[in-house]
């Protein structure tokens, strides 16, 4: 085989593979929003849930209550939703602004816009979504917890000095 042959073939085969990660990233992408979806505005967990891996996890990275914790497939849907439900109660509509995806995952970037149990509560979101077999096998929530701690569980701050 000739020189320029082997370029040829090498570019191919790199293209080859660019288009199936970028299939992979696209179908990420697609999961990750269906979930967010799903859960926030169809409210449909089992819909939800067929798109969650066997072994999912859920952290709220907060290092307010109830950050840190891991929750599994049924402990987030039977044990942290309702909590969310319970501290905004006419829901949330999260809107996506931007997108981070590769193969393995994806960071949804969204705004929030709601109203908490103590008043007027808008924040900004990052969810991270580790992939596995086609599902969601992890996903991290980041916010400002300062605006949770204050506008959803009343807490007050204090200055200290």
């Amino acid at each position: 085989m000739n020189r320029y042959a082997l370029i040829l073939m090498i570019v191919f085969l790199a293209s080859c593979s660019s288009n199936e990660d970028n299939t992979q990233r696209q179908k990420n992408i697609e999961i990750a929003q269906a979930w967010m979806d799903n859960l926030f505005i169809h409210s449909d967990l089992d819909a939800a849930k067929s798109l969650m891996h066997e072994d999912f996890t859920f952290v709220y990275m907060g290092i307010i209550e109830p950050g840190g914790v891991a929750h599994g497939k049924d402990g987030f849907i039977n044990d942290y939703l309702p909590i969310v439900g319970e501290l905004l109660p006419t829901g949330i509509v999260l809107t996506t602004v931007d997108v981070i995806a590769d193969e393995d995952g994806v960071a949804l970037i969204q705004v929030g816009d709601s109203r908490g149990i103590n008043g007027e509560y808008d924040n900004k979101y990052v969810f991270t979504f580790k992939m596995v077999e086609g599902l969601i096998h992890a996903v991290k929530e980041y916010n400002s917890d300062l605006l949770v701690a204050t506008r959803l569980y009343r807490n007050e701050l204090i200055p200290l000095n």
